[in-house]
């Protein structure tokens, strides 16, 4: 029987040992530059938080724990407070159905090589044929490098009716009721889930990087040598994404074709304008079709 931690080790440790540890330094430094810059710019694409709203579920906490310490007017108080600021939400954004309390991003990134990745995904494909779902679960899980945006908002249909009962619950002295309601009405918190890839979001860090050097005339051997290995980088990013499948069959392909155009316009020094704007334009492109794909 395959042991599985074993497999996943060996996977870390395969991609870990083909790169020198001075090398793998650097490398680690510029990725975790990489995926703090990605993570923002997903980030970036949610809702804010809205302040009223936030205010609002800090009385929520507020009126139960003065309901649990017998401070019944205290919690009607709060109450009122989560009540108004609700009412201003909703007169400043009419249009809203859900209002953003909280914004949190986690990064999952895998560290092996796009031909690692590929064999690991092969060897899970294999276990799940084989009927072994549970040996194949912690390979699948480790195929990732995406950042995930957690939006949770309040639902402003129910939650400031929830609000209303409570507080006139408190009024008639049921507060064992009023707890309750304010519980169930917490739990009504809905939470939105964001997929980006890290391979796309890292791509278009690159590009507006190499965008900017592919544009300069008389660019100096230095440059010429940092362009280069952002087009290597860039290729990275293509081979990664392929291999964990961030895009249907053949998706990739254009990229590729692409990046080839791109190398022999900026080989020997070229320089111009526009390079780059097919392979934004196509990342973009693969982008949409992972959101529509994911539901996101």
């Amino acid at each position: 029987m395959l042991n599985w931690k074993n497999n996943v080790l060996a996977l870390a440790l395969a991609s870990l040992a083909a790169t020198p540890l001075v090398a793998q330094d650097a490398a680690n430094d510029t990725k975790a530059t990489e995926n703090a810059a990605a993570e923002t710019q997903a980030r970036e694409q949610a809702d804010p938080a809205i302040d009223e709203a936030v205010a609002a579920l800090t009385e929520t906490g507020n009126a139960l724990k003065a309901l649990e310490d017998g401070k019944n007017d205290d919690a009607a108080a709060a109450l009122e407070r989560a009540i108004g600021k609700l009412e201003v939400v909703l007169t400043q954004h009419p249009e809203l159905a859900l209002a953003p309390v909280d914004v949190s991003s986690t990064v999952v990134d895998i560290t092996a090589s796009p031909a690692m990745i590929t064999k690991a995904r092969k060897e899970a494909l294999r276990l799940m044929k084989d009927d072994q779902l549970q040996l194949a679960r912690p390979i699948i899980n480790n195929l990732a490098s995406e950042v995930v945006v957690r939006t949770t908002s309040i639902p402003l249909a129910t939650y400031p009716l929830a609000l209303k009962s409570a507080a006139a619950l408190v009024k008639d002295g049921k507060v064992d009721d009023a707890k309750l309601v304010l519980a169930q009405g917490l739990n009504t918190m809905v939470v939105e889930e964001v997929v980006s890839p890290l391979p796309l979001l890292r791509a278009a860090v690159l590009i507006d990087h190499a965008k900017a050097l592919s544009e300069k005339e008389d660019r100096s051997d230095e440059e010429n040598k940092t362009l280069a290995g952002l087009l290597d980088a860039l290729d990275l990013e293509i081979a990664k994404g392929e291999a964990l499948q961030y895009g249907g069959k053949d998706a990739f392909e254009p990229l590729k074709d692409e990046m080839k155009e791109i190398r022999k316009a900026t080989g020997n020094g070229g320089f111009g304008k526009g390079f780059f704007d097919k392979l934004s334009s196509l990342f973009d492109g693969l982008g949409k079709s992972h959101n529509e794909a994911a539901g996101n």
